[in-house]
């Protein structure tokens, strides 16, 4: 759960620096993932409540699976954007081995 939380936080800070507005909605979802990690609740709780609020997050139109991070610099843009896009692949596999 650790892993899962530093990861809910690293793609958390991408999202406020790049393109906050967009994503309001987003980032309230992972900080209540984040919540959760932290809270005291029920193992099991706490397995069921991040796996379903994983689809609120990369799931639809408009979530994270379609953020792009955009930089100038070519170079960086792409070091983020996979940087970014593994975070995303760690956390899913991390929940599907819950």
């Amino acid at each position: 759960m650790d892993e899962l939380r530093r990861l809910y936080i690293e793609i958390g800070k991408k999202v406020q620096k790049y393109d906050y507005d967009g994503y309001t909605g987003i980032l309230k979802t992972i900080m209540s993932q984040i919540k959760c990690i932290d809270s005291d609740e029920d193992y099991t709780l706490k397995k069921e409540y991040l796996k379903e609020s994983y689809s609120e997050i990369f799931g639809y139109r408009g979530g994270l699976g379609n953020f792009i991070i955009n930089e100038e610099d070519d170079e960086l843009r792409d070091k983020l954007n996979v940087e970014f896009l593994d975070n995303v692949d760690k956390i899913r596999r991390i929940l599907n081995s819950l």
